[in-house]
């Protein structure tokens, strides 16, 4: 018994150190021009826990659009991981009506465009960044950005991507994720960003700032999920 429990042991310590030893070899930082970005999110700690690699990596100014603050509390520990990040400037939007922080809640899409629009007009926004339509945890807030998201009018001036969800088996499964884009080939329509190494523990310090969340599960999160090393992002428009 005790063999095992020292094996199981082993195999964790190494899906867990393997990473920051592999992600000096393969990170990189996009030189592709994607101007003023806005990433949309549902709650504080969206940007750190999903989000990471997008916004370390990227040449371009970041503002980040959360449409909900939970509290006064989890608005401050925001913007704290906003800093963490070098996010340039945020929004908080609290509507208890349209846009109630729940998982058992769809949001309004004009609610969420009306928001997204001003903040475009706001800061001149070239690109978007958000959630799939499972959005990653299938929380149905997160889902309901994209859904409202495909419904904005594309221009040529505004891109919108998407944080694409995965299988559990390869969401916690980091470093076969990264031996995945070392050695195959990059999927068609896929933009890969990998968490940069000089920023390697960057996405813990910003999440450390959320400190209310910080519940048994959200530290196995940290150990073990493969996004806060690495984002793939699919061009929806």
């Amino acid at each position: 018994m005790f063999f095992i429990l020292l094996l199981i042991f082993l195999i964790c310590l190494l899906l867990i150190l393997v990473p920051f030893l592999l992600i000096r070899l393969i990170s990189s930082t996009s030189t592709e021009n994607y101007g003023n970005c806005l990433l949309v999110i549902a709650h504080p700690d969206d940007e750190c826990m999903f989000f990471s690699p997008t916004l370390l990596s990227l040449r371009s100014d970041f503002y980040v659009l959360c449409l909900s603050n939970g509290n006064n509390h989890r608005s401050d520990e925001l913007r704290r991981s906003c800093l963490q990040l070098r996010v340039k400037d945020l929004k908080i939007i609290d509507d208890q009506i349209y846009l109630k922080d729940s998982q058992s809640v769809d949001w309004s899409s004009d609610a969420i465009l009306g928001h997204v629009k001003q903040s475009i007009r706001q800061w001149n926004i070239s690109t978007i960044i958000s959630f799939d339509q499972y959005g990653v945890s299938g929380h149905r807030n997160h889902s309901s950005l994209y859904y409202a998201l495909v419904k904005l009018s594309p221009t040529d001036q505004i891109r919108f991507f998407a944080l694409q969800s995965y299988p559990i088996y390869r969401k916690y499964l980091t470093l076969v994720e990264f031996l995945r884009v070392r050695f195959s080939s990059k999927p068609t329509g896929i933009t890969i960003f990998i968490l940069p190494g000089k920023d390697c523990f960057t996405p813990y310090k910003a999440m450390f700032e959320h400190r209310s969340q910080l519940v048994w599960f959200r530290y196995l999160y940290l150990l073990f999920s493969q996004y806060l090393w690495i984002n793939n992002l699919k061009r929806v428009y």
